[in-house]
């Protein structure tokens, strides 16, 4: 879990670490800074608006870690930093701009009313967190106000026009219908959810004043008459802070009464300097249309989010792999997989890194063994946290694949996640962080396990100084395990420096993306005759193929080693060809080739023959030891060989009558010899 971590500001006096909430409201030419609990001044100069030369601020809001500001006059939003800082104003496709608010964690819409610079008239402006302009929803020709995400997939927006409702859209920017329906209030400005769920509005004319509404049925259930407010916000405290032309108030529910705050006239609230939540990570998958039968495919998330998971189906728990690279295992038919990416939102707690043992101090190591796996460590929890991640001191020499589980007490599994990591180094292990954010409850015994990994650094009781090893204050890890089992919990296998995010966190995630990787299948190989016979001087374009495409030769049977068309043949000599079609390579068929003998190949040195012609026995006379012999017919054409000649008799007796061509090999050399067969 990824904490959003805010840069000190020095207020005056005050300083603010913005891990807690301030309440910022426009009061030109400054946006003040209160104290969410109460209410109170915390800091009356917080951003000065005046180098930007502000016409009529209005709204607000801490979009990631900046704060924006409209201004309705000027058709522009200033943008800040969480010091207070301009960073930059956004302009264009704006025009009488109102209220905005960051809608399902990706864009910002804002409330628009004219055509001027290029603006769509009544309509909602959407822009990315960048300030990216995306487009506009129109309003039905209302002139819109306020916009206000409810957090759990609705928009609420409120109009100063067509009776002033207040209407409930969603994220696609349809109409689902009205919270209040028109002609209930008027003139309705800023938007506020309470607390307890309602809705809290402040409404500038008409029968002015603030308002609270039951959200599910739209009933009425407060109103406190208060000239021409504009803003609304609830305090910590259970009271309610609004605005108008002449000033900050602080209104008490229960008695209806209103001290003022500050005086000078003031607009819009927001909340600034929380914890921020996540956002919604954009998503899209790349990779081949199509492969080969028995090839593997490379797929790539392209995202803004934090952490992508593959699965291999759409409602699949466990993971196939983690990141944003992922090579499919080789593939025999069309498979789908789901890409699925993440971000991580803080939930009030705060990192703790240096957990558990934070390095080793030997170089042992070893890789997870098949028949004992999974190996790990087993820790107890005592408080919520996220394990953000781990290091590991790879040893191995070449890259390897670990497989992270997370199990509970029983050694069932909770969470898996498969990580690529690099090559190490024996005698100077490599250090190498591994993502995890796997989750934990307090009070609960875990383990946190590789079933499968490269060769890592594991330490023996002798080389660490011995088990309990404190993750700050959230947690120990008790020991080592493999086996699922408490054997070997003298050893610390493999995780150091853990970081780990304390409290509940939120996590943000993209719909799962499907990409479909098309397998061609494979064609078959090539046929023809396993022997074939050559003369001297054909290559392999002389051979007799059966095949449809395109032919490939090469030299051995793993097909490692190719061979172009025209390579000479060589007697006695095995080749292997495939086929491809339509981009795909077949299996390999072998070939062995013999030379076809001519009577001019005939020659008389270290052998001789007797009788010849011969009946049934011809024997074989010379000084070298024979290693074969090979027979030909008249054509040429191989019909045996022998590789054990016994007393070096040959016998003819099955043979037909003619001419027949033998040729003896030996460590000498090789002979040719004519034999007739009476």
């Amino acid at each position: 879990m990824h904490k959003l971590l805010f840069s000190i500001i020095i207020l005056l006096t005050y300083s603010f670490g913005f891990s807690q909430e301030y309440i910022a409201v426009v009061q030109s030419p400054y946006v003040v800074l209160l104290n969410a609990e109460t209410g109170a001044v915390e800091d009356p100069q917080f951003i000065n608006l005046t180098p930007q030369s502000p016409s009529t601020p209005k709204g607000i809001r801490q979009v990631g870690n900046e704060i924006w500001v409209t201004d309705q006059v000027k058709d522009a939003i200033f943008r800040y930093d969480m010091d207070g800082n301009y960073i930059s104003t956004i302009n264009g496709n704006m025009d009488n701009i109102k209220g905005l608010d960051v809608i399902n964690n990706n864009e910002v819409w804002v409330t628009n009313a004219g055509t001027a610079n290029g603006a769509s008239g009544d309509a909602v402006v959407r822009f990315d967190t960048s300030g990216n302009y995306l487009g506009y929803y129109l309003t039905g020709g209302k002139s819109s106000f306020d916009i206000l995400d409810n957090k759990n997939g609705e928009v609420y927006i409120s109009y100063i026009s067509g009776g002033s409702p207040i209407e409930r859209w969603d994220y696609s920017g349809n109409f689902l219908g009205n919270i209040v329906e028109p002609n209930v209030v008027s003139f309705a400005e800023q938007m506020w959810i309470m607390e307890d769920g309602n809705l809290l509005v402040a409404t500038f004319s008409g029968t002015s004043g603030i308002y609270i509404f039951d959200i599910s049925t739209g009933t009425q259930l407060n109103f406190w008459p208060q000239s021409g407010a504009r803003g609304a916000i609830e305090t910590g405290d259970g009271n309610i802070l609004w605005t108008s032309g002449s000033g900050i108030f602080l209104l008490n529910p229960s008695t209806g009464t209103s001290t003022t705050v500050k005086s000078g006239s003031a607009q819009f609230f927001a909340l600034i300097g929380a914890e921020e939540g996540c956002t919604t990570p954009t998503l899209s998958v790349e990779g081949p249309a199509e492969i080969c039968e028995g090839s593997t495919a490379t797929l790539t998330a392209n995202t803004d989010g934090e952490e992508v998971k593959w699965y291999d189906s759409e409602f699949g728990t466990t993971p196939l792999f983690t990141g944003t690279e992922f090579t499919t295992p080789a593939l025999t038919s069309t498979t789908s997989y789901w890409a699925q990416a993440f971000n991580y939102g803080s939930g009030g707690g705060s990192t703790i890194e240096g957990g558990a043992r934070v390095a080793p101090t030997s170089n042992s190591s070893s890789s997870v063994v098949t028949g004992t796996k999974p190996w790990g460590l087993s820790f107890d929890t005592y408080e919520d946290f996220t394990i953000t991640s781990v290091d590991v001191y790879l040893a191995s020499n070449s890259p390897g694949t670990l497989v992270m589980q997370l199990l509970d007490d029983n050694w069932q599994l909770l969470d898996q996640t498969t990580i690529s990591c690099p090559a190490g180094n024996a005698s100077n292990p490599v250090q190498f962080e591994v993502p995890l954010n796997f989750s934990v409850d307090a009070g609960k015994t875990y383990r946190l396990v590789a079933d499968q990994s490269p060769v890592m650094v594991r330490e023996f009781s002798s080389e660490h100084p011995g088990f309990p090893y404190p993750i700050g204050s959230a947690g120990s890890v008790t020991g080592g395990t493999i086996n699922n089992s408490n054997t070997n919990n003298t050893v610390y296998y493999f995780f150091y420096n853990w970081t780990v995010q304390t409290g509940s966190g939120e996590v943000c995630e993209s719909d799962r993306v499907e990409f479909t990787v098309n397998v061609n299948p494979a064609p078959d190989a090539p046929t023809g005759e396993a022997d074939q016979y050559f003369h001297a001087g054909d290559t392999l374009d002389d051979l007799v193929v059966n095949a449809t495409g395109d032919l490939n030769w090469y030299e051995d049977a793993g097909g490692t080693v190719s061979l172009p068309s025209n390579t000479p043949l060589v007697d006695e000599t095995t080749y292997y060809v495939s086929q491809t079609v339509g981009g795909c390579e077949s299996a390999l068929f072998a070939i062995t080739v013999h030379l076809i003998m001519g009577t001019n190949d005939v020659n008389q040195q270290l052998f001789s023959v007797y009788p010849n012609p011969v009946e049934t026995e011809l024997f074989i006379t010379g000084k070298q030891l024979i290693k074969s012999v090979e027979i030909f017919d008249a054509t040429g054409r191989k019909l045996n060989k022998l590789d054990n000649i016994s007393n070096g008799m040959i016998d003819f007796g099955n043979y037909k009558s003619g001419v027949y061509l033998i040729r003896i090999h030996s460590d000498s050399g090789v002979q040719t010899l004519k034999v007739i067969k009476k």
